[in-house]
């Protein structure tokens, strides 16, 4: 949940009271505590497939809404292609303004006012950044009209429509539609007015979301060409750490100008053509006395005009809106047809296909239609033989993004990977949150490393993994210029990071031992299989924060001594973004280890058990849980470490609780940020029966939410059946692969992906 505490309390502060945040209908997120078991609500309905075409049970609302930590999802609901570059969409807020903290991917639910429709955003972070290059149709044109407060409008909620390849909505200000469609780089609009109103199309360079600053712009108008190109260059809550991303653009109409002008500091300069500055923009009007519509197709670059132009020429230069719309819908509909499932419940299949369609929204395409990109280092680039890719929050989505990624899209996990390797090679580290076109450092550990085993661990291997391992160890042995993970110094010769030495340091000791396991599985496939001891057994250094009195990780002192007060329920310096209980199991590559430094495996279990028994009876606020805490990251694996012990039964019963209280069909419906797809991949996982715990060759089992589902992979379709299955039967009495019996919690990767029949027999009770 890429997000800082700092962040927390400047929102609460901020916010006051649940009516100052702008989302009143969503201030009530506590509906008291779930029942773990099964759900009694006898016979279950008959079990039936997802209709066709997928795409109808998708819902692009889900996750816009929400409160508060444990259900702000921070998605949008504007259309875009499978890993796009662009990302057009509606920018609200409220009478007073946009909160921050409701608003990082532009959009929240409940705002009564369309600011304007940007084209560049990311999907369920903590943090705003990007809402770059904002068109507004609206009615003439005034000083007025330059300013957010100016040129918004209110909008008639009912006519709003969201799906993965079109957004719709009519605006109340000159009672205007408004139709989006995508592609890969370009965009495009269809604005209807009515008939004889004054019809005209502003594109407002100094716009971004809340609280990024647009540092310079331009803009030029071509009246012969009909367009608007020039850039938009911003610093973000992120970006602005590596000074800002530059986002180029062309905007080309398919009607000429009535006339034309742009404006600077408010002040327009009706019939001139170009204006450079951090608050400057540009319009145009149309004749609407008897063609009311009005269409523009929008191409953007990282790199220059040129290639903007280019990326709109080769998707876009028809400005067919209902080709691109087709077209969209078409992609779209064939990712959603990879996995067909059977269930009993339309809700069920509501959550399923929208958390596969948010799967695909992050990261972002960064490679021009030429195959150039402007890589970390600020120069241009050749992707030779891949696709690069950036906006990858590392920290989040080495958990579950990046496993569920090999497992369905093999290619584009090598393209992640790729891409990893690329900016190491010109950043001189690996990054941790890569955006745009810098490295924000956001977050911790060394989470790219993990991603790397994983994939190579899966079986995703055409890349070059020596590289990758050597490049590795530049972070993992030192502080080098780039970054690196910080304070390895004390990491090295302590074991541990103390807590003199930075911020979170119990965190980046767990994160570092973690990330050190995955140095060795990389040292291993290059051949170097001393260094991968060494490594192997630093993954073990998470244990030097053991303290055996409070039986949890904490924070030490350079000395070795722990603090002598600890509330264990509370985020304490040494912890990011979590508590100590939260932080007990963050040992995902070492679950035999952790429960060996726990006392053994029962002891574990024991623990596991009350944790997860408080989680169920602690009432949900907006604040973060001092539980459980499905909506963040450190514990999102902690339902899998019963069966990862062996006590399949554990696993079944929390999972299949936290599928059914933190996932939903609303807008509050996503648990915290989807995090670039962390959350939505995890419930495709439980939903299936598998887990992976990122790192390793295989899957812990869970049992599936679906009486039949069918995974179409390249090698294969893994056909997953469980006829029983249902919300009161979560239990496994039976598991087996193509007719033999499972022995055990485990099955190896390497045989799902070739295909194959996973069944379970299902009880209500465990057995």
């Amino acid at each position: 949940m890429t997000r800082e505490a700092l962040t927390y309390a400047l929102w609460l502060g901020l916010c006051g009271s649940l009516s100052a945040c702008g989302d009143s209908d969503a201030a009530t997120p506590d509906a008291g505590p779930a029942d773990s078991g099964p759900v009694d609500a006898g016979p279950p309905p008959a079990s039936r497939p997802a209709a066709t075409p997928l795409l109808q049970w998708v819902d692009a609302f889900i996750g816009t809404g929400g409160i508060g930590f444990n259900d702000i999802g921070s998605t949008y609901p504007g259309p875009a292609m499978p890993f796009g570059m662009i990302h057009p969409g509606p920018d609200t807020m409220n009478e007073t303004g946009a909160l921050v903290f409701t608003h990082c991917s532009g959009y929240a639910y409940r705002d009564r006012y369309i600011r304007a429709f940007s084209h560049t955003r990311m999907n369920g972070v903590g943090i705003t950044d990007y809402g770059a290059v904002a068109l507004m149709p609206t009615i003439g044109m005034s000083a007025e009209r330059t300013t957010a407060l100016g040129h918004r409008s209110s909008y008639d909620k009912e006519s709003e429509l969201a799906s993965p390849g079109y957004y719709a909505v009519t605006l109340d200000e000159g009672d205007i539609r408004v139709e989006l469609t995508s592609g890969l780089r370009a965009a495009l609009h269809r604005y209807t007015f009515q008939a004889g109103s004054d019809a005209t199309v502003l594109l407002d360079v100094a716009h971004a979301l809340p609280e990024v600053r647009v540092d310079d712009g331009a803009i030029t108008v071509l009246p012969e060409s009909r367009e608007f190109e020039g850039f938009v260059h911003f610093s973000g809550g992120y970006s602005g750490r590596f000074g800002g991303v530059r986002v180029y653009y062309v905007a080309r109409f398919d009607r000429d100008f009535a006339a034309h002008g742009v404006w600077q500091a408010g002040a327009l300069h009706e019939g001139e053509t170009t204006r450079s500055g951090a608050d400057v923009g540009g319009w145009a009007r149309f004749d609407a006395s008897s063609d009311r519509e009005v269409s523009v197709a929008v191409g953007i670059s990282f790199l220059d005009v040129a290639r903007a132009r280019m990326n709109l020429e080769a998707e876009a230069a028809d400005l067919d809106f209902d080709r691109m719309r087709a077209a969209a819908e078409s992609e779209w509909e064939s990712q959603l047809a990879r996995v067909e499932i059977e269930g009993r419940d339309e809700r069920d299949f509501r959550i399923f296909y929208t958390a596969l369609y948010h799967a695909l929204l992050m990261p972002t395409l960064a490679t021009e239609s030429d195959g150039r990109y402007r890589g970390l280092d600020g120069e241009e680039h050749v992707a030779d033989g891949f696709t690069y890719y950036t906006d990858l929050s590392l920290w989040d989505t080495y958990r579950t993004f990046h496993p569920w990624a090999t497992l369905l899209w093999r290619d584009r996990a090598t393209d992640f990977v790729k891409s990893m390797i690329a900016m190491a090679e010109q950043h001189g580290s690996y990054p941790r949150w890569p955006l745009g076109t810098g490295e924000t450092g956001g977050m911790l550990g060394d989470p790219a490393v993990i991603v790397l085993a994983d994939t190579w661990q899966r079986g995703v291997r055409d890349w070059d993994v020596a590289r990758a391992y050597e490049l590795a160890r530049v972070s993992a042995d030192g502080d080098p210029p780039s970054g690196g993970r910080g304070n390895m110094e004390p990491y090295l010769r302590l074991g541990f990071v103390p807590i003199e030495s930075a911020g979170s340091s119990a965190s980046k000791t767990m994160e570092y031992a973690y990330a050190d396991d995955a140095v060795a599985t990389l040292a291993r496939a290059a051949g170097d299989d001393e260094s991968a001891a060494t490594y192997e057994s630093r993954g073990r250094n998470y244990q030097n924060l053991w303290d055996a009195e409070r039986e949890l990780f904490i924070g030490r002192h350079e000395d070795g001594s722990w603090p002598a007060e600890v509330n264990e329920r509370r985020w304490e310096d040494f912890y990011a973004e979590g508590n100590a209980w939260q932080y007990l199991w963050l040992a995902p590559h070492d679950v035999e280890g952790l429960a060996e430094t726990m006392g053994g495996r029962e002891r574990m279990l024991e623990r596991l058990a009350f944790f997860f028994q408080e989680s169920e009876l602690e009432r949900r606020t907006v604040g973060p849980p001092a539980w459980y805490w499905h909506g963040n990251e450190p514990d999102l694996h902690a339902p899998y470490l019963f069966a990862g012990l062996g006590d399949h039964d554990g696993s079944a019963r929390w999972a299949a609780w936290a599928r059914r209280t933190f996932y939903g069909d609303t807008p509050e419906g996503l648990p915290g940020n989807d995090d670039g797809g962390t959350m939505s991949a995890w419930y495709l996982f439980a939903s299936l029966g598998l887990y992976p715990m990122a790192g390793d060759d295989d899957f812990v089992l869970g049992t599936p939410l679906w009486t039949r589902a069918v995974v179409h992979l390249e090698d294969g379709d893994l056909v997953i059946e469980a006829p029983e299955a249902s919300a009161h039967a979560v239990y496994a009495r039976s598991m087996s692969w193509n007719g033999a019996a499972i022995a055990g919690t485990r099955i190896e990767h390497v045989d799902v992906a070739a295909g194959g029949t996973l069944s379970f027999g299902m009880s209500a009770s465990p057995e």
